[in-house]
């Protein structure tokens, strides 16, 4: 491990001046965003998981497809799972996506974040297991470890809590916050993933946070009818799902972005390739 290096990211040296401009152009997450927003054809996908659910006590949902396609962008384009910190690139050590889980569906239950650490040779059929497991251990927890810290910190008076969050952002700044934070907090992921379909809301698109260092902000909207334009161009209503991403600019270019993208659109509506393990993935270190 170098000593620029971070506990959940590899400092990359072997990337081009142009590019490691853009920080120092662009300091912020929020002036580096751009926004996409790409719609899904999803009759082939819910005939797929009817399909193939039949016989399964645990079934696969189209989130399961959804999570598994991103786990697999990342795992064929691991320039997407980089970031930016301290106004350096960082290829990020593994593939960690957080999302949030309502206790209970009802009014007055609350909500918390779980972030997985995922394989990327993963298939669909282990994602599933691993985050229907990793929901029932957090529905089943009265607290969470970012519920936990929250409140202690929010315990405190005000000028104790900005001078805690300052510091944090110094030691993020220079590479020094502690691995076991970072481990724990839901804002340092490869991606950031809000179901809100699962709540019969239409996707919007995510802010991105300045807190923590995740690249991807995605957000699943609600599978619904809408009038599209088929290949002989004519009108005809299709079920579909809109997913949108909020997106950190300065870690790649326009044309990985375009392509990866479109892969998860690809995955989505023909999730076959997702029952297969990846092979020949690129390794994501060799800017390092």
């Amino acid at each position: 491990m170098s000593i620029h290096d971070r506990p959940d990211g590899v400092l990359l040296t072997r990337i081009s001046g142009f590019r490691k401009m853009w920080p120092h152009m662009m300091p912020s997450r929020t002036e580096s965003t751009v926004f996409v927003s790409r719609r899904a054809k999803i009759a082939n996908t819910l005939a797929w998981l009817e399909r193939i659910n039949a016989g399964r006590q645990d079934k696969f949902t189209i989130f399961h497809v959804t999570l598994a396609s991103a786990v697999r962008m990342f795992a064929q384009y691991p320039e997407l799972n980089r970031f930016v910190s301290g106004r350096r690139y960082y290829q990020r050590r593994t593939i960690d996506l957080s999302f949030v889980v309502r206790r209970e569906m009802a009014d007055r239950s609350t909500e918390t974040i779980v972030k997985m650490t995922f394989d990327p040779y993963s298939t669909i059929e282990t994602i599933a297991e691993q985050v229907s497991a990793g929901v029932r251990s957090t529905k089943s927890a009265k607290t969470s470890h970012d519920e936990k810290l929250a409140d202690l910190i929010t315990s405190l008076p005000r000028f104790l809590i900005r001078a805690i969050m300052r510091s944090a952002r110094i030691l993020d700044y220079f590479g020094l916050l502690p691995g076991w934070y970072i481990e724990k907090d839901a804002m340092y992921a490869s991606a950031f993933i809000a179901n809100l379909g699962s709540i019969n809301l239409d996707t919007i698109f995510h802010p991105m946070f300045e807190w923590g260092n995740a690249s991807f902000f995605v957000v699943i909207g609600l599978v619904k009818k809408e009038p599209v334009v088929n290949d002989r161009d004519e009108i005809e209503v299709e079920q579909v799902m809109d997913v949108s991403f909020s997106v950190d600019h300065r870690i790649t270019g326009g044309f990985n972005f375009g392509t990866a993208l479109g892969m998860v659109h690809d995955l989505i509506q023909n999730p076959d390739d997702l029952l297969r393990r990846p092979d020949n993935l690129p390794d994501p270190f060799e800017s390092a």
